[in-house]
């Protein structure tokens, strides 16, 4: 492969593996990453300064959010033409496509290495600055906003990595930049700090000045934290709330119906309190752009987008081998909160198997507490993941059994293969069984649930 034009999508994939950090300082750069991310990006023209920008930030649900958000604005038109929208989601779940996305679309393999190849120049040339050469997740955090640009899409919604303050996407300073702020809650602690209030300064960070700020309702030290940066920055901050500007909760294995301020009952597709919750942060943010960029909310095209949507690893139900499989990559506490509760809801009194598999620094006895009430048994398993931001490897099975049996579990066993766990679940028993406890997991079990499902 020749560094100055890759010639197929299995070369752009390999060419962008490469650039995945291998030591800490590469991995979490802080200020002087972000540094490095606006310097990458000045050298491409500044794409990100030319497009409208909705920047989602938070601890859970942000990818649902920004995923809302792009359904609705594809669905709805400026004066006679429908809106074009790209969406930029991390980490991907399947495909590295599914980063730079337009109107939920991949793009073809020969557009993505098409782009790709027009930004080889740039990366060799930060090669040679005292920058270095960009990180995997810069590159493809630059080359969304590259291509979004050239696409001239209408609105870009972007989804931050980790945290906000110093993430590779946090590099747009024009005014209009509309922040979306989903749930804040306690997860890479190591990183982003050991403390509410900490990791809320960390999300807050994507607000610039003058920017509008929507927020769901937080924990009283996370709202502080907003508050001030919003006065700081002089920007203006919405807050969405619970039984005053949605509830009435109601939801089956298909969808979830909640109320939404004027516009009365609203059917969502994806299922779950919490994605009630992201709806209606999505709702306010789409109609927050309607207001100011002058075009219309139309809500009987909104309502059939939100009915339709369907989204990836977020209480996924599917059909294998006549058995129910949920697949959900709740990864910290209160992502496992909302996946136990929508579980109370959907299988009331049913006990279930839960086939696990956490990466490595992940709070997972907290998450497992949690699961222990609704579990028949536990399947411990693993994953290594290579093609993502950063090398992922999961927590080896045998510690978590070591923590049942601290916590006197005895109803669990260890199949370290993910594959064979996923057959041997689906063999032995006829309860649901839920996947969970990382996206890497549930990525590792797709093509084996599709190739036993057929």
């Amino acid at each position: 492969m020749s560094a100055m034009n890759i010639r197929s999508f299995k070369e752009a994939e390999r060419f962008l593996f490469s650039y995945i950090p291998k030591t800490s300082s590469r991995k979490f750069p802080g200020k002087f990453g972000l540094s490095r991310a606006k310097y990458f990006l000045r050298i491409l023209g500044d794409p990100q300064e030319k497009i409208k920008i909705i920047h989602v930030a938070g601890t859970s649900g942000k990818g649902s959010t920004a995923y809302l958000i792009s359904l609705m604005l594809k669905s709805l038109k400026f004066q006679s033409l429908r809106f074009k929208v790209g969406l930029h989601l991390s980490p991907h779940l399947l495909d590295i496509r599914e980063r730079v996305q337009i109107n939920n679309t991949l793009l073809s393999k020969q557009k993505f290495v098409r782009y790709l190849n027009k930004l080889l120049p740039a990366i060799q040339k930060m090669q040679k600055t005292r920058y270095g050469s960009p990180t995997y997740f810069e590159i493809l955090a630059a080359l969304a906003y590259y291509i979004f640009w050239k696409e001239k899409v209408d609105y870009a919604v972007m989804e931050t990595g980790l945290g906000g303050l110093y993430d590779g996407t946090n590099v747009v300073q024009n005014p209009k930049k509309l922040c979306v702020i989903t749930k804040i809650g306690m997860d890479h602690m190591r990183v982003l700090g050991r403390t509410l209030g900490a990791i809320a300064r960390q999300k807050a960070g994507i607000i610039q000045k003058g920017n509008s700020v929507i927020s769901i309702q937080q924990k009283r030290a996370a709202e502080i934290i907003l508050l001030r940066s919003a006065v700081k920055k002089d920007a203006k901050l919405e807050w969405v709330r619970i039984n005053k500007d949605f509830g009435g909760i109601t939801l089956n294995q298909n969808r979830t119906i909640f109320r939404f301020r004027n516009l009365g009952r609203i059917r969502l597709g994806l299922v779950g309190a919490h994605q009630a919750e992201n709806a209606a942060l999505a709702l306010t943010a789409v109609g927050e752009l309607s207001r100011r960029d002058g075009f219309k909310f139309d809500t009987a095209k909104i309502r059939k987008a939100l009915v339709r949507a369907h989204f990836r690893g977020r209480f996924e139900i599917r059909h294998t081998l006549g058995r129910l499989v949920i697949l959900d990559g709740a990864h910290n506490p209160q992502k496992a909160e909302a996946l136990a509760n929508t579980l109370r809801r959907v299988f009331p009194g049913r006990k279930l198997i839960f086939l696990v598999a956490f990466k490595k620094g992940k709070e997972y006895q907290k998450i497992l507490r949690i699961f222990l009430p609704l579990a028949r048994e536990f399947v411990l398993t693993s994953f290594f993941v290579s093609n993502q931001d950063l090398v992922h490897l999961s927590e080896k099975p045998e510690a978590i059994a070591l923590a049942f049996d601290k916590m006197h579990v005895r109803d669990y066993k260890i199949i370290s293969n993910p594959r064979a766990a996923l057959r041997q679940a689906l063999a032995e028993n006829h309860y649901p069984i839920v996947i969970t406890g990382s996206f890497y997991l549930l990525a590792e079990l797709y093509s084996e649930l599709s190739k036993l499902g057929k």
